[in-house]
């Protein structure tokens, strides 16, 4: 896969889903908290990797790619533009090279 950094040119955040009180009545409300951000590229998927996705009726799907980063985890969401997703597939590059990138598959988080 030939990955160009010089094409991360967004910015996404990694972060959890936390109930965190209503500030107007006090009830938990799930909302997303911010760990860390990282620059990123997307990655268009091909005919085969789409039609593999509609396999297992994973559609609607985006695909990103960041630098490899060991505090990124396959239960965390990121959050691009106020859109938070979850990682629907999770590659990392755990080479021990200097250029190693993760390719992460992601689908919009359904709202409650």
């Amino acid at each position: 896969m030939q990955i160009n950094p010089n094409e991360f040119t967004d910015r996404c955040d990694f972060g959890f889903i936390d109930s965190v009180p209503n500030e107007t009545n006090g009830n938990p409300v799930e909302t997303f908290i911010p760990k860390f951000s990282r620059w990123f590229g997307w990655r268009n998927q091909t005919f085969n990797q789409q039609y593999q996705l509609l396999g297992v009726t994973q559609t609607d799907t985006k695909q990103i790619v960041v630098r490899h980063d060991k505090e990124i985890t396959p239960d965390m969401r990121v959050r691009i533009n106020d859109v938070v997703y979850q990682f629907v597939l999770f590659s990392p590059d755990n080479r021990s090279l200097r250029d190693t990138f993760d390719l992460l598959t992601l689908k919009e988080v359904e709202k409650p």
